[in-house]
């Protein structure tokens, strides 16, 4: 199967469309929480992944275990006291956009924006060298973009589903939700600015496909997604 990597607008639904692909194709899911899972299992920048009080999460030990070994190789393997690093670097993997964009100016944050650029691309880079895995997020259909064995697909909403979608899935009102929308849409495009030096990150030459959740359920979109990972299968053999 090839890799599958899912982008989009926050509360598009790439991370609950995610499992449910990577369930039906029967292979390995990765998103922001995981990565922090595994930097945690690996010693990464605890003081900032327990910044927030999270639920606990439940992954299968053999990713983990995949994704702490790439941690350990990857640019980010000197977080921990490393004065070059500093303990926020892994932070760039995991953190919302607009946590990022909010402790940039913290004294933890070390890293220039090159640095972090490395980091990310390589952790992804080896991400996608596992092989049969859906990533959501971090830019992953930009870093993948130049190999052809990967399914790039970008999922948009509209503004008040995403809204409403933010309001139940983190339980604040929909007049804060619309806030943390508006924040994280802005902390993301500057993400794509600084990272990729890319000034649109919902372009539509992004991805192979581009699906509106608003006008297909998440069911739906995962069939569409299951089908052309099968379709992209096919023509590589």
């Amino acid at each position: 199967m090839p890799v599958i990597a899912l982008g989009g607008l926050t509360a598009g639904g790439g991370r609950i469309i995610g499992p449910k692909v990577a369930k039906k194709l029967n292979i390995e899911y990765v998103d922001k929480d995981i990565i922090k899972q595994a930097a945690l299992q690996s010693g990464m920048d605890i003081e900032l992944f327990t910044k927030k009080e999270e639920k606990p999460s439940s992954f299968s030990d053999s990713i983990l275990q995949k994704i702490s070994e790439i941690l350990e190789k990857s640019a980010f393997a000197g977080a921990v006291g490393d004065p070059h690093f500093g303990p926020g670097a892994a932070a760039f993997l995991t953190h919302e956009f607009e946590d990022l964009a909010s402790e940039r100016n913290d004294d933890k944050y070390h890293l220039n924006d090159a640095d972090y650029s490395k980091g990310i691309q390589q952790t992804v880079l080896q991400l996608a060298e596992l092989g049969s895995i859906v990533i959501v997020g971090r830019g992953a259909n930009i870093i993948l973009q130049s190999n052809p064995k990967i399914l790039r697909v970008g999922l948009i909403a509209e503004e008040e589903d995403r809204i409403r979608r933010i309001s139940l899935f983190e339980k604040v009102s929909l007049d804060e939700a619309k806030i943390l929308m508006d924040n994280r849409d802005q902390a993301r495009t500057q993400y794509f600015q600084k990272v990729f030096d890319i000034e649109d990150p919902d372009n539509r030459f992004n991805y192979h496909a581009v699906l509106n959740t608003s006008a297909m359920s998440f069911d739906a979109a995962t069939d569409v997604i299951v089908d052309l990972a099968k379709d992209l299968h096919l023509e590589e053999n």
